[in-house]
């Protein structure tokens, strides 16, 4: 894959600490010194250096160190001398060539717009239609009992802004409860008085949500809050937000941007004493080559297909999914874009001047690598394998790869340890951007990063990071800058000249009001005059302080990003216009096999030149809603996509760390052929001490498996069964019948039968804490019932502080419950799947999703409780033909092999019976009463 080191090279590995040393003078800098400058025109003019001279002058040089790095010399900067000089990031100014027809790339760029427009449209057509058919067909007590509505509402602008936006306080009253809603934070909404499809309505963004009030994010405030008299108050309604669908065709139209010329243009304007200066904010691409490869022209073009269709039983050769680049793949006659190397341009990874990364790249990417006195030493690279190792020497030493990770290999470690290995030992200046699909994942990463020594910066709307990371957000860094206060004071000046012109404006109007009849008095004019001359005055003011409040607010998240290792956000977070105060030139796309191509696309049109694709095409594929979308091919994600055209390497993970040897054995036999190894044991075959089964009563046990414990020399003590004969898995198969509620699924039955265990759970296990549960429902309804049941309901209430104490019982509201599309990318310790589906003609809709039956029976560590009925998830049929006949579904095949399995190994406890139901659901209760009365 690489080029062995050659004595030169070994040269330039003595030489690169000389080369290092040499570190931007300032803590927050945000421009090169005169001296480094000088540094980096030398540096630039020698030949002993570098492989070659750069073609296109690259923004980042690799002999600077890293700006979030500690420097080893630091000058304290005077605050008495503080500056606003700054470089002014701008987009296409002057305008860059469009792409013309004798480009190599105009006509795949063509083909590829031709084949994605459509698609969006049709996902945003769809979604649409789905609001517009639930606000004009709902009733308004439905829409409001459902959640999705919320009236009668007062309302008043807040003095605070949320960078920059006007943000309003909405509640029904002093004091009063909203209803249950869906208005989570971020969540688009429409504001009206009585109807939004009969009305203008206002368009803005959920920031944060308390019991009795919202909190909204406008664009500006343009329109009153204030309601005439005989108002009922306003309306908000829940809805989609456009923006992402432009964000996607944005990104797609960037294909035709030319970064190598946006480069070699450089600054705007020359370096000056002047306070502003212009630099280009990068948009598109270096990897125009690979990505609209299969798009160009071709006498056979390339079906742009899924890796494997999501029924398929059958697991992917390791040959595709592991290999070296692999440029003649595709069907093309050219093998590619014949295109000259002039046009590419410095067409290579970020590191590829690096020879100290080239060099531990190429010795790593092989087994049993070379290791060489000063090679990196840190914990999280002592615990990976030899493949992750591997998988990080691609990550690195190629300028674009893919990480094929099934559950529980080490995805996020391989991650984090590439991201340290790169700022902490070899302190590489280029910004880094690590993006997800959700949030959740994104939080995940951030902590996993700060716990290994890192500074990671998280970017996210308001409302989208978890409390305990809050230290790491955007927001809270500017807010804790030592510049902020003189922001703030800036802020309250212009909120102050604001005030007094709207005031004068109002005493300008009702002059010019006054009946033409009605000539002004000499003293009218002159006040008039003199306001007239006030507001022009006062005008210029608030110009010149909301120049320096923009500039300093520039200044700020300039120094944050500086000071950040990495940048973690979402894919179309990522195009937030804080982040693009600097480029990205490296992208790790994290989940990507869950993220639509055009969403991929985000994060990569700023300036990427080094791409690392992370995901599973056998886990959660992309959230499409229209069918004709879906049939067209915008399921298949970027990184699908890539690894069926079977030209950029790529590399599998394949040693699960996660789950319990009994967990994994299905998933490994089922979704990857046997080739998902476990790493959860020791060399004689024992499993890891922290992946104990927790502890379960009797009652809760397979028949099967109490016999073992009675006939045990472990025996039960005080009903409960010992470490060695605690089943890490067990199917709970009970005769409760599913029913509908708002088009949604719900099993009242079932969902006794989880409290029941969860309650047991907490009662067993003194160190399994709410957060170490998770329960999965793959129904909405199903999952807002489990909600009430462990936190809200009376009843329940008062079983569980009596059977586990009121101090336990507060575990109970730290429990996750969501979907499978809620827990990708996640683990618990114990998940509860809650299956739902219990009906005569054994129906199992979505359930049926291969895919998602994966993701639903990998999130546990050393517990997984299934839950439902094997009558009807044996039959595992999907809908009824036209003509009457049942259509089985390919992924009920999954479960009814699943059934097959947990039965074959004594697994299933049978809760069909009474007594045995009588056991699960009162006898704790039943047990906690009897001690209180014997008391």
């Amino acid at each position: 894959m690489f080029n062995p080191v050659t004595p030169k090279s070994a040269l330039l590995h003595r030489s690169f600490n000389y080369w290092s040393s040499f570190q931007p003078r300032k803590s927050y800098s945000t421009h090169r010194t005169p001296n480094e400058k000088a540094l980096i025109t030398t540096l630039r003019s020698s030949s002993c250096c570098s492989l070659s001279t750069p073609s296109i002058p690259e923004r980042y040089d690799w002999r600077l160190q890293a700006t979030s790095r500690p420097r080893r010399t630091k000058v304290e900067v005077n605050a008495s001398k503080k500056s606003l000089s700054f470089i002014k990031r701008v987009k296409h100014k002057p305008p860059q060539p469009s792409l013309s027809d004798d480009s190599p790339f105009y006509a795949a760029l063509k083909e590829y717009k031709a084949h994605f427009h459509p698609l969006i449209q049709h996902e945003q057509d769809e979604e649409e239609s789905v609001i517009r058919e639930r606000l004009s067909t709902w009733s308004l007590t439905k829409l409001r009992d459902e959640g999705f509505t919320l009236t009668g509402l007062s309302a008043y602008w807040l003095q605070a802004t949320h960078f920059g936006q006007p943000m309003a306080s909405f509640s029904l009253g002093p004091g009063l409860h909203l209803p249950d809603h869906k208005f989570l934070e971020g969540t688009p909404i429409l504001l009206s008085r009585i109807d939004p499809l009969k009305e203008e309505p206002s368009r803005g963004s959920v920031h944060s949500a308390g019991p009795t009030h919202l909190t909204v994010t406008f664009p500006d405030r343009s329109f009153s809050l204030d309601l005439p008299k005989g108002s009922s108050g306003w309306r908000i309604d829940l809805t989609e937000s456009d923006y992402v669908f432009a964000l996607m065709r944005t990104a797609i139209e960037s294909f035709g941007s030319d970064v190598p010329y946006q480069e070699r243009m450089g600054l705007s304007s020359p370096y000056s004493s002047s306070e502003e200066r212009n630099e280009r904010v990068l948009n598109g691409t270096h990897l125009r080559d690979v990505l609209l490869r299969s798009f160009a022209p071709s006498e056979k073009p390339h079906a742009h297909r899924a890796l494997q269709d999501a029924d398929d039983s059958n697991y992917i050769e390791r040959d595709v999914l592991e290999h070296e680049y692999h440029p003649d793949h595709l069907s093309l006659p050219t093998g590619g874009f014949q295109v000259p190397n002039s046009s590419l341009g410095d067409n290579h990874g970020a590191f590829h001047d690096n020879m100290l990364i080239r060099s531990w790249a190429s010795r790593y990417s092989r087994p049993n690598p070379v290791v060489v006195e000063g090679d990196p030493q840190f914990e999280e690279l002592e615990r990976m394998n030899e493949t992750q190792k591997r998988a990080m020497a691609m990550m690195l030493g190629e300028r674009i790869s893919l990480v094929q990770g099934p559950p529980g290999t080490g995805k996020t470690l391989t991650i984090i340890s590439t991201i340290k290995l790169l700022k902490v030992h070899f302190k590489v200046p280029q910004p880094l951007l690590v993006c997800t699909y959700t949030n959740v994942a994104v939080d995940n990463l951030v902590e996993g990063l700060a716990k290994a020594g890192l500074k990671p910066l998280r970017a996210a709307s308001a409302g989208k990071t978890r409390d305990s990371l809050a230290q790491w957000t955007l927001e809270h860094q500017l807010q804790s800058h030592p510049r902020y206060a003189e922001w703030q004071d800036l802020e309250q000046r212009a909120k102050k000249i604001k005030e007094t012109l709207h005031d004068l404006n109002i005493k300008v109007k009702n002059l010019h009001r006054k009946p033409v009849k009605e000539d002004l008095s000499s003293k009218e004019t002159q006040t008039l005059k003199n306001m007239q001359q006030d507001i022009a005055r006062r005008t210029r003011s608030l110009a010149v302080i909301m120049k320096r409040s923009y500039g300093l607010e520039q200044v700020m998240v300039k120094d944050i990003l500086d000071n950040a290792d990495v940048i973690c956000t979402t894919c179309i977070t990522s195009a937030s216009a804080a982040l693009n105060a600097i480029d990205f030139p490296v992208v790790f796309l994290d989940e990507a096999s869950m993220s639509t191509e055009p969403a991929s696309l985000v994060p990569l049109m700023k300036g990427s030149r080094h791409v690392a694709l992370i995901g599973d095409h056998k886990q959660l594929p992309p959230v499409i809603t229209s069918p004709e979308a879906q049939s067209m091919g915008l399921a298949v994600s970027l990184f699908e996509r890539l690894a069926e055209e079977g030209v950029v390497p790529s590399i599998m993970l394949n040693i699960q760390y996660r789950m319990h040897p009994a967990i994994s054995h299905f998933p490994s036999l089922e979704f990857y052929n046997s080739a998902l190894l476990d790493g959860t044991a020791d060399t004689s075959g024992y499993v890891l001490p922290r992946l104990m089964p927790p502890s379960l009563s009797p009652a809760l046990l397979p028949p099967g498996v109490l016999a073992s414990a009675l006939d045990s020399r472990d025996d039960t003590a005080d009903g409960e069964v010992q470490t060695s004969v605690r089943p890490p898995v067990i199917f709970l198969d009970h005769s409760g019948n599913e029913s509908m509620k708002s088009k949604s699924r719900v099993n009242w039955s079932e969902a006794a039968i989880v409290a029941s265990v969860v309650e047991d759970l907490l009662l067993k296990n003194d160190n399994l804490m709410g957060q170490d549960i998770g329960i999965i429902a793959p129904y909405v309804a199903q999952i807002s019932l489990l909600t009430k049941l462990l936190n809200t309901d009376p009843k329940y209430r008062d079983r569980f502080n009596k059977v586990l104490g009121e101090h336990r019982a507060m575990q109970l509201s730290n429990i996750e419950i969501k979907t499978v599309d809620g827990f990708e990318g996640r683990e618990k310790e114990v998940i509860i799947f809650s299956t739902v589906r219990n009906n005569p003609g054994g129906y199992i809709g979505f359930l049926a999703d291969r895919r998602r039956l994966n993701v639903g029976l990998t999130r546990a560590k050393r517990g997984l409780i299934v839950v439902g009925s094997m009558n009807t998830l044996q039959k595992g049929n999907i809908a009824r033909s036209a003509e009457g006949t049942v259509k089985i579904a390919k992924g009920g095949e999954s479960w009814r092999r699943y059934m097959q399995y947990v039965g074959d190994h004594g697994l299933v406890l049978n809760l069909q019976r009474d007594e045995a139901l009588a056991k699960v659901l009162y006898g704790n209760v039943n047990a906690a009463v009897a001690a209180v009365s014997r008391v």
